[in-house]
């Protein structure tokens, strides 16, 4: 058995960029042959002796013989479905579906290729592309991955969007300079959505705004990321920037997370500082193989300077933040992680909070803009056309034959739609070879199983 097995392995390598059908087919025969020579070879049990009654039932009687029909006829559909799937176009089945639809109704028959409808947007949103990318380059700040419609989208969900449930109360912690209160929503889609007051004393929304964007100083107090980089920097004056985290989680059921986040910070009329990150697609960031990739996820908040609330006369910083990200694991699991993780995460960063405003009044005074801050300096680096393009090529080549389907998702920030639809598309492009790998196992387990059972319930040792 191991001989064959390696035999197996050795012929999977052997044709790994051949015709993926032809692979599956030597996959599977080696295993084939093994099942049915051992369903041959082992005694027939007594309960399956000729004149047993079960060996005379409906299920093994020579007039119905309806395993093996029953297992050919699966494998026979495995077979055509594969066929299928490697030499007709994506969305092929659904424009037949759709033309039967039409003639059935009396139209006529009319059947659209999806090459054709997929040409046609493939072209629309590559000439879309190009001009983003063109803008890419300039310091103007609308060209950036995080836009005003993404402050509309924050404004909304600090009100009470359509569809989402009403705030429900987790916890408030008091550490005497610093507190902290949360609440969490349903969301339409029953996702959860969360929200959080902080206030921290003697500091102000500048100082506050650095805590939150330095990456260096957040893996002090925030332990769960284990890495971090910075993957393209913007205008500095608005902390334009595209970072990568991935997360270890202390939980056994979630494993390590991948972010690609967008972020961006503006400066209200009235003082306020705001802040958006979310998820985003970047061409210098491919998927990672056992990683995780959080495509759903944004974390938006509103910082402003307020008098202490003890009356100290020094100044505080109140922070309103909005946070949903999607686990990809049931979202009663999520929520526990998130209760249960939530107290240790607020205990050690109102200790960093202090530390961080000390060292920094050692450069600059409160209210001014630290030039040395996290993602303030740096020259931009937007990725090349040439890059862009390519990766936008790629993600909309993939994402050509669901070019039509409409989405009933909840408001998103800007883009949300598309963007988690080209994320889930380049999902499935990372998972392609491994899922591939797995329908072989798959299909030479079955071959396996359906040929020794077809052996054992023989009763001349004829396989058909």
């Amino acid at each position: 058995m191991g001989a064959d097995m390696g035999h197996s392995v050795v012929a999977g390598s052997w044709l790994e960029g051949a015709n993926p059908l032809v692979s599956t087919a030597v996959g599977a025969l080696a295993f084939w042959v093994l099942g049915a020579v051992v369903g041959l070879c082992l005694p027939r049990p007594k309960w399956m002796a000729t004149g047993s009654p079960f060996a005379t039932s409906t299920f093994y009687s020579p007039a119905g013989l309806l395993v093996r029909r029953l297992s050919l006829c699966f494998q026979g559909f495995y077979i055509v479905r594969e066929i299928w799937n490697h030499f007709t176009s994506p969305g092929t089945f659904h424009a037949l579906m759709l033309a039967v639809q039409g003639l059935l109704a009396g139209n006529g028959w009319q059947y659209v290729p999806p090459q054709g409808r997929a040409h046609k947007v493939r072209k629309l949103r590559h000439k879309k592309s190009n001009d983003g990318q063109q803008k890419l380059g300039s310091s103007n700040a609308l060209s950036w991955y995080v836009g005003e419609e993404d402050m509309d989208f924050l404004k909304e969900r600090l009100g009470q969007p359509a569809g989402s449930g009403p705030w429900e109360h987790m916890m408030a912690k008091d550490f005497g300079t610093f507190t902290y209160e949360a609440w969490r929503r349903t969301l339409a889609d029953g996702k959860t959505e969360y929200k959080s007051v902080t206030v921290a004393e003697d500091s102000t929304a500048e100082e506050f705004m650095d805590f939150y964007l330095d990456d260096h100083t957040r893996t002090k107090w925030d332990t769960m990321i284990s890495e971090h980089e910075s993957l393209e920097v913007g205008d500095g004056r608005q902390r334009c920037q595209v970072v990568r985290w991935v997360r270890t989680f202390p939980f056994s059921f979630l494993s390590k997370r991948e972010y690609i986040i967008g972020r961006r910070m503006w400066r209200g009329p009235d003082g306020c500082l705001f802040g958006i990150t979310k998820s985003i697609d970047h061409p210098r960031a491919p998927p990672a193989r056992g990683i995780v990739r959080m495509d759903v996820f944004w974390s938006m908040w509103r910082s402003r300077t307020i008098p202490c609330p003890h009356g100290s006369g020094r100044p505080a910083c109140e922070t309103v933040l909005i946070h949903h990200e999607q686990f990809k694991i049931p979202e009663n699991l999520a929520r526990f992680a998130v209760r249960h993780g939530m107290s240790g995460f607020v205990k050690k960063m109102g200790p960093a909070v202090c530390e961080f405003v000390a060292d920094r009044r050692k450069r600059v005074a409160p209210f001014e803009d630290d030039p040395e801050a996290y993602g303030a300096s740096g020259t931009p680096n937007p990725p090349s056309r040439s890059a862009s393009v390519a990766s936008t090529e790629f993600l909309l080549d993939s994402a050509s034959e669901t070019a039509s389907e409409t989405s009933t998702a909840p408001s998103t920030p800007s883009g949300g739609q598309p963007h988690e639809r080209r994320r889930r598309w380049s999902g499935e492009q990372e998972r392609k070879g491994p899922l591939r790998r797995l329908q072989q196992v798959n299909a030479a387990l079955i071959a396996a199983g359906v040929a020794f059972a077809l052996g054992r319930s023989t009763s001349r040792g004829r396989l058909l």
